[in-house]
């Protein structure tokens, strides 16, 4: 069965990075690009990071219901369309989202089989250092990021796993790790949990 996965986290803990990684090395699994009306970084690919269209046409697909999810961050618009998942879904795919708390929630009321992973930065000190290392957005984004992300950061007992990004491959491991296990059928892990506790008793 296809895995729905959503991976969410404030802006600067690292939940891109960490969602290319994942794509990287399990070839089961896409991103869903979602789009937006922000202007393209140098770093960006249209096509790849995101879809780039303007309001207007991003208003245009609200319309006509082509959105899963949509929300405005700090002006700009981004969403994710039905059609970009289920063309992720085809071919015995499962996908990732790589959205924020708000795109986590409405997915989750949607689909509640989706399996969502939190992702969490050390402390805000060094969010914000890494928001200001990143050096894509003002200094009065960044403060803005900065105090959105407290807020933020509470919604993360609301996914079924979180994560600390304080070492990018120590995180990159446990977000394979959540994945791949989550492959496994319940089915197989019960009976292996079971195998696990006769072999402890016999070891007693």
């Amino acid at each position: 069965m296809n895995k729905i996965f959503i991976v969410s986290a404030p802006s600067g803990a690292g939940k891109t990075t960490l969602v290319k990684g994942v794509t990287n090395r399990l070839g089961f699994i896409r991103p869903s690009i979602s789009y937006t009306t922000r202007k393209i970084r140098d770093s960006e690919i249209d096509g790849r990071d995101y879809f780039f269209i303007n309001k207007n046409k991003f208003e245009e697909k609200i319309k006509n219901n082509d959105f899963l999810e949509y929300q405005n961050v700090y002006g700009n618009l981004y969403g994710s369309t039905v059609e970009s998942i289920n063309s992720c879904l085809k071919g015995n795919n499962d996908v990732i989202l790589e959205i924020d708390y708000k795109g986590m929630m409405t997915v989750k009321r949607s689909m509640p089989e989706a399996i969502a992973i939190y992702i969490l930065p050390p402390d805000i000190d060094t969010l914000k250092e890494r928001l200001q290392k990143r050096g894509e957005d003002e200094e009065k984004t960044i403060m803005l990021r900065v105090a959105s992300s407290e807020q933020e950061l509470q919604y993360a007992k609301y996914a079924e796993y979180t994560l600390i990004n304080d070492n990018f491959e120590q995180a990159l491991d446990s977000l394979l790790a959540i994945i791949l296990f989550n492959k496994v059928e319940k089915k197989y892990i019960n009976k292996w949990t079971k195998q696990i506790l006769n072999l402890n008793k016999h070891v007693v």
